[in-house]
């Protein structure tokens, strides 16, 4: 996305997201979902969790 530079260490390692501020205020959603997209990349070797167990874990949560 023009605008947006992912930035990367020396080991060529993804760091940063250089974002330019003019394109926040033009396309804020589009920058949103960029960096969602970056985020479920990121995360997608984490193990998932079952639905009923988060939806149990808020409720105790919630309970406090």
């Amino acid at each position: 996305m023009k605008g947006l530079t992912i930035i990367r260490d020396e080991k060529s390692r993804k760091r940063y997201v250089q974002i330019d501020v003019d394109l926040i205020e033009k396309n804020r959603e589009a920058v949103e979902d960029y960096l969602d997209a970056i985020l479920i990349e990121a995360r997608k070797k984490e193990p998932s969790v079952p639905l009923a167990d988060l939806e149990r874990r808020l409720k105790k949560s919630k309970a406090k």
